[in-house]
């Protein structure tokens, strides 16, 4: 009797063991996107397989194992449509075709086909607020043939100036320069315009404009797409009443971005000279309507995936305060965009502080409801690359920051390599606005092509000029060179990708502590794991890492799992994390990065095939046995 108790209760752990890890597997599947490594690709600039200088549909392709190599599990490509390029590809003509300079639909097919055979995901960009003025919806609002009259937001004029011109409904200003409103002679009313003159708004309050939009985004999930980065999204709409925005004064709490503004802007600066970064902007940014919008893009894309029995996410654009930043996760019951980028790490530089940067990190994950996945953005195609604000030298230990917190990691291009801005003269400028706001940098240099190898034009095009000038670092840093180095920026990576995908950086919590005013220190831990502990050295002096002080839970001496190129350290190393009578904390370089362990090896797999088949099969035993 005894045995056939003991039996019981093993049989009931086992089972118990089983159900669990059905569950984590099906956890896992299903909330992908709640961890996933999003690498953004600017098309122009990845690779060019056809020698017209600029990279395509086709250059992704082939480069598609490189990606899954790195370990990405998710790939964001910026607009591709068709597009007259006024601002190159923000500008819509055509959102279900594709522009002849980066392919074809078949292109793009067999391009999603390859992304999925390698079990990656893909995201596209959507750009809602604006349209090209080359688009037939706007052609045909000019000549009012319904439905399409309204699909803008057009306006009478306000009477006419001394000069017979036409004067503007109100004060609103452009983030490209100059009035919001543009005159059309042909339909005789201003229609608005928030960035450049050739990209009309769309007027969010018709609701033909709100079903033409998810009519689009079903086109693309129709060929399997599996989510989108929404552009620009705080602009979607403006008050109604159109009365005059207010300038405002030298205090940051009259500004509407607030005192949580996470800066930079890749718009003007909000205390900047320019006449939009004057104002005030709260009748034309985050209107209430806007979080309505998203929360309808959120059903439509949920009812999508119940359907097709696949999760859609959507991500979303707004450089804003942490206010209205966290309006767009929605709430339990009404929920917007899975995540909104957060921009808070992208205008850290080297003089920022391990402080500056525990308060970075504090500031979305203490402000997020309790459905919402934090992210991290380290760089992007508005703001300078990682090794150009804060050194060559720190590009590992930002990498290790930002893969190793919990949540979305966004990876730009190139960044894994450690590329710089690159030195664009203003005679090789392409970008026509700049990011408008009276912005002096040249937002073409962190949009420079990828550095494959030190070939001609670093093996990106077989054209003699490339769209942009490449980086002329490219002869000895470029992906060919740091696969064959024993040490590099690009291995560094692939190994921080790996730790990236264990349970302890999935599923751990998150503890905190600027060790020094220039030593950022941060731990992952997770009961029945190793513990991972992230150090990196901000300052400009070597300093002492006596890490216990912060978290007298870890252990006196850790092993070092990974190093920055310039730490002095080798995986497998000891580093000691206390100081006393007979040892000395461990040094760590200016610039340098450490990911600390308490054991030599962490799993990246929470369980095992094998192990759950041996389950099975354990169970078979029991049973039979209690059988017999």
């Amino acid at each position: 009797m005894e045995i056939r108790q003991t039996f019981s209760v093993i049989l009931s752990l086992i089972s118990a063991l089983i159900f669990e890890t059905q569950i984590h597997a099906q956890r896992s599947e299903k909330d992908w996107w709640k961890t996933t490594t999003i690498y953004q690709i600017y098309p122009r600039s990845f690779k060019d397989s056809n020698g017209d200088g600029v990279g395509d549909i086709n250059g992704i392709y082939e480069k598609l194992d490189y990606i899954k190599d790195m370990g990405i599990e998710t790939i964001w490509i910026q607009p591709f449509y068709r597009s007259p390029m006024a601002d190159l590809g923000y500008d819509v003509s055509d959102f279900r075709e594709i522009d002849p300079i980066f392919g074809t639909m078949e292109h793009f097919k067999r391009l999603l086909k390859e992304i999925h055979s390698r079990e990656m995901k893909l995201l596209l960009d959507m750009v809602p607020n604006h349209v090209s003025d080359e688009s037939e919806w706007f052609k045909k609002s000019i000549e009012r043939e319904e439905p399409y009259t309204d699909f803008f937001v057009w306006q009478n004029m306000n009477g006419t100036d001394d000069d017979g011109k036409p004067i503007p409904p109100n004060n609103w200003r452009s983030v490209f320069g100059g009035s919001a409103w543009q005159w059309n002679a042909e339909r005789r009313q201003f229609y608005l315009r928030q960035f450049s003159a050739r990209q009309p708004d769309l007027n969010f309050r018709n609701p033909n404009v709100r079903e033409a939009f998810k009519e689009v985004m079903r086109f693309w999930l129709d060929l399997g797409v599996d989510g989108f980065r929404i552009d620009a999204v705080m602009f979607l709409v403006e008050a109604a009443h159109l009365e005059d925005e207010p300038f405002y004064s030298l205090s940051k709490q009259s500004h509407s971005l607030g005192d949580s503004y996470p800066y930079p802007y890749p718009y003007p600066s909000p205390y900047g000279e320019d006449e939009y970064s004057k104002m005030n902007h709260i009748y034309t940014i985050n209107q209430p309507e806007t979080y309505e919008i998203t929360h309808e893009w959120r059903v439509f894309l949920d009812e999508y995936s119940s359907k097709n029995n696949k999760t859609i996410i959507m991500c979303s654009e707004a450089y804003t305060d942490m206010g209205h930043l966290m309006k767009y996760f929605g709430n339990d019951t009404h929920r917007s965009v899975h995540f909104p980028f957060y921009f808070g790490l992208v205008g850290i530089n080297y003089q920022t502080s391990a402080v500056k940067m525990n308060e970075l990190v504090h500031a979305f994950t203490d402000s997020m409801p309790p459905h919402g996945v934090a992210n991290w953005v380290m760089s992007n195609h508005d703001n300078s690359r990682v090794a150009s604000r804060l050194g060559r030298m720190f590009v590992d230990g930002m990498n290790m920051v930002c893969l190793l917190l919990p949540g979305v990691a966004s990876v730009y291009y190139g960044d894994e390599l450690g590329m710089e801005d690159a030195p664009v003269r203003w005679d090789q400028r392409q970008d026509p606005n700049n990011g408008g706001g009276g912005r002096t940098d040249l937002r073409d240099a962190y949009r420079a092509p990828m550095q494959w190898d030190d070939s001609t034009n670093s093996g990106f095009t077989i054209n003699s000029r490339p769209w942009l000038p490449l980086h002329p670092d490219y002869v000895y840093k470029n992906v060919a060179a740091q696969l064959k180095e024993s040490e590099s920026h690009l291995k560094i990576f692939k190994r921080l990708m790996e730790l990236r995908k264990s349970p302890i950086i999935k599923d751990g919590e998150l503890d905190t502590c600027p060790l020094s005013k220039w030593v950022f220190m941060y731990v992952r831990k997770l009961e029945g794991h190793p513990l991972v502990l992230v150090v990196v050295n901000m300052g400009s002096e070597t300093e002492s890492v006596c890490a216990k002080i912060c978290s007298d839970y870890l252990p006196d001496v850790m092993k070092v799992h990974t190093a920055s190129v310039n730490s002095g350290y080798r995986i497998g190393d000891d580093f000691n994390v206390v100081y006393s009578r007979s040892t000395f904390c461990s040094r760590l370089r200016p610039k340098a990065g450490v990911v600390l362990t308490d054991s030599g090896s962490i799993s990246s797999a929470p369980y095992s095939l094998s192990f759950s088949s041996s389950l099975v099969s354990c169970t078979m035993i029991v049973l039979a046995a209690l059988n017999f």
